[in-house]
């Protein structure tokens, strides 16, 4: 049969404000760039400079055929000191929207992209007992400051810390920690990467809650949400049982509170696979891309599906790509991840969206510029982008409106 996706279905590409606006100078993530010795192989510095590009890039997202964009609105330069708002970088932010509209394209926004202003960090970030009140403030100044938003997504990744938080904390030397929370003036668990557990289903989960309410308040009808890491988990033979309690340890209390939410975004790059002895890591014979994970395609489509089998939340995949420079393979991998999601679709999973990570090469946080995840390159000598062939590959997937055979 011949399958269709939604007349609204969502189709877009990704970025977040840090890893391409530059500059970001009064943000917790900054701090840490400069630290000696730091946890980032290099600093952010003017990035993929988006704060003042971001007309032209929204200009690439149109040429793609695409209709909808998600960034970020940084916290950390709209609040840069308690209680200091800046109107201009909120003028900033709905010209950045405006673009967007003028053009057909839907602005989808994200509140919280694991940076957030110093201040708060030195305050304990997540941990601060007031953590969710100070969001929700946030949270509304931007739902009342622009206006045509097509979805908010409140945290990004939420459960991330809680999946990946140890993994962090022990590829950090005593020398680096030491160095960072001087830096940030707070524990380095002040910092969304290495917060913990309690932070997170706690503070986090609450503050969620109130940044969802707030933006409800204002604005009626603005679908709200929040995105999770969320990897396609398999098992050998015997390890079935670790690959379950990985389930529900990373992901169902995240998902069971996303039922009183309009979706989840879905962010899915590869798969899991748990052992008999209890341990993880790739496949026997897996392929894997330059960050070390399984190259898969097919992983995004599973999760869907599994999501599917256990929660009625609609979904909207907001972060699924290929990281590497074989651009051959990138076009490659987002046909198959597109085919996959639409078959998942087939057999009753609610997808409202795919979006590509990302639009642009970018800085990937500790591992800086040496992963390339973009349909356009960005040249860091002097900006200039360069459209790759698999965007025009996901550009002709747009133009057939979705179709697929099964």
């Amino acid at each position: 049969m011949t399958m269709r996706l939604p007349d609204r279905f969502l189709w877009g590409a990704a970025t977040a404000a840090h890893q391409v606006e530059g500059n970001n100078v009064n943000s917790d993530c900054w701090a840490l760039e400069h630290a000696a010795p730091s946890l980032f192989v290099e600093p952010s510095g003017d990035a993929a400079d988006q704060y003042h590009r971001f007309d032209q890039d929204v200009r690439i997202v149109a040429d793609l055929g695409l209709g909808a964009y998600r960034f970020s609105v940084e916290w950390a330069r709209v609040e840069p000191e308690r209680g200091h708002v800046s109107q201009a970088v909120l003028d900033h932010y709905r010209r950045c929207v405006e673009a967007c509209l003028t053009r057909g394209i839907a602005p989808v926004i994200t509140l919280h992209h694991f940076t957030q202003p110093r201040w708060l960090a030195r305050a304990g970030g997540f941990a601060a007992a007031d953590f969710p009140q100070r969001f929700a403030e946030q949270a509304a100044r931007v739902a009342r400051a622009l206006d045509g938003i097509a979805l908010v997504c409140t945290i990004n990744e939420l459960n991330l810390p809680v999946l990946a938080a140890p993994y962090f904390n022990a590829r950090a030397s005593e020398e680096q920690r030491a160095a960072a929370e001087r830096a940030l003036g707070a524990p380095l668990s002040a910092f969304f990467l290495f917060a913990g557990d309690e932070a997170i289903l706690g503070n986090g989960l609450a503050a969620h809650r109130a940044a969802r309410d707030a933006i409800r308040a204002i604005r009626p009808g603005l679908p709200v949400g929040m995105t999770l890491a969320i990897s396609e988990e398999d098992a050998e033979p015997g390890g079935e049982a670790h690959r379950d309690a990985r389930r529900e340890r990373f992901y169902a209390p995240f998902l069971d509170a996303a039922r009183e939410d309009d979706f989840v975004g879905v962010q899915t790059y590869s798969r899991m696979m748990s052992r008999a002895d209890g341990s993880v890591g790739l496949a026997g014979g897996a392929v894997a891309t330059t960050m070390g994970w399984e190259d898969r395609p097919e992983a995004v489509g599973a999760v869907c599906e599994w999501i599917a089998s256990r929660w009625r939340t609609p979904m909207v995949v907001t972060e699924n790509g290929y990281v590497g420079d074989d651009d051959g393979r990138r076009a490659r991998f987002i046909e198959t991840a597109v085919a996959g999601v639409k078959q998942a679709m087939m057999r009753g999973a609610d997808v409202r969206g795919y979006f590509y990570w990302s639009l642009l090469d970018n800085f990937e946080w500790m591992l800086g510029y040496r992963q390339r995840f973009g349909l356009v390159g960005v040249d860091r000598k002097d900006q200039s982008r360069t459209v790759k062939p698999s965007a025009d590959i996901f550009r002709a997937m747009a133009e057939r409106a979705g179709q697929v055979e099964a």
